[in-house]
């Protein structure tokens, strides 16, 4: 039975072996299950992961963190990159401010267009972009890795509100997973989609 999973991607290092995730959905247990299935933590270290990082404080990019507290993984202090309102968020709004206090978490604050370095080849850049931005700022992120790059983009308004061509980002990258939340007009009956805009897949293939 097919099941559509909210979404994710995971960075391992091929060298080291160091696994991080981009955003910690609902389905981080079943996305931590197949993770491990498909590139196998270090001996003995099952499950473990070297860092989180997150895109902003909607349900589906972050609610995951829940399974790191005490009632289900008890995690020691598993590195999450988060932009600042997005860290402020999370620091004064249990329950994740008790994964933080517990040291489940450790909170590691990261600015857009400034990378992280991950080891001597791999990287990460935030960049900011427009997205109902209720509680946290919205970020993507461009992942390098040698001269290798991928742009990793789940969610925006719509193309025609950022100041970034989305071509230009394409054109500069080797692999660019951009938002696909919906396919076309009418596909949430009931319900005004202009008060959750993404760019649609139809929209996005014509542009």
């Amino acid at each position: 039975q097919r099941r559509r999973f909210a979404s994710c991607i995971a960075i391992v290092e091929p060298n080291s072996g160091k696994r991080y995730l981009i955003d910690c959905t609902p389905d981080f247990r079943d996305q931590l299950r197949l993770l491990d299935q498909l590139a196998p933590s270090r001996p003995n270290e099952a499950g473990k992961l070297d860092g989180i990082f997150l895109t902003h404080a909607h349900i589906g990019h972050y609610a995951g963190l829940i399974h790191l507290g005490r009632e289900v993984m008890g995690a020691r202090q598993i590195p999450v990159f988060a932009m600042p309102r997005m860290a402020a968020f999370l620091s004064t709004n249990g329950p994740w401010s008790q994964l933080i206090d517990l040291k489940q978490i450790d909170l590691k604050r990261i600015a857009a267009a400034e990378p992280i370095r991950l080891s001597e080849k791999l990287s990460v850049v935030p960049f900011l972009v427009p997205h109902r931005d209720e509680f946290s700022e919205t970020v993507g992120f461009q992942i390098h890795h040698g001269e290798k790059s991928v742009v990793y983009l789940p969610d925006i308004d719509q193309w025609h509100r950022w100041q970034v061509a989305v071509e230009d980002i394409i054109a500069g990258c080797d692999v660019a997973l951009l938002d696909g939340t919906f396919f076309g007009q009418g596909e949430l009956p009931g319900r005004d989609m202009s008060k959750i805009p993404h760019p649609l897949i139809q929209q996005s293939i014509e542009r």
